[in-house]
């Protein structure tokens, strides 16, 4: 299950040395809603990445942060270091394979 972000959280994730996906998302948003359920599934069966969401409604200053501009936008960051980003809604198979091919 995704862990809710806020900005004392975020702090958290910035200065540890895990890997996190986090997902930046408004309940407003279509395409949050269609990669929602892939993205709690994957939370479930990807055991060495932290899964974490950002309700941009509630947390607009962590998005304004880390310079999203769109929804979705999954970023995967180890430390304060962003190691890849993501835009729109995908795929279980093709977002699998993105986390796969970008966590550190």
């Amino acid at each position: 299950m995704p862990t809710s972000i806020d900005a004392e959280k975020m702090e958290e994730i910035q200065n540890s040395e895990e890997t996190w996906i986090i997902d930046f998302w408004a309940e407003w948003c279509g395409p949050c809603k269609k990669i929602a359920p892939v993205y709690e599934e994957l939370s479930g069966e990807i055991e060495d990445v932290n899964f974490g969401k950002v309700d941009m409604e509630e947390n607009q200053q962590l998005g304004t942060q880390l310079g999203v501009r769109a929804l979705p936008t999954l970023v995967i960051m180890k430390g304060d270091e962003e190691i890849a980003r993501q835009t729109g809604a995908m795929s279980k198979e093709k977002l699998q394979s993105w986390i796969n091919e970008n966590k550190a």
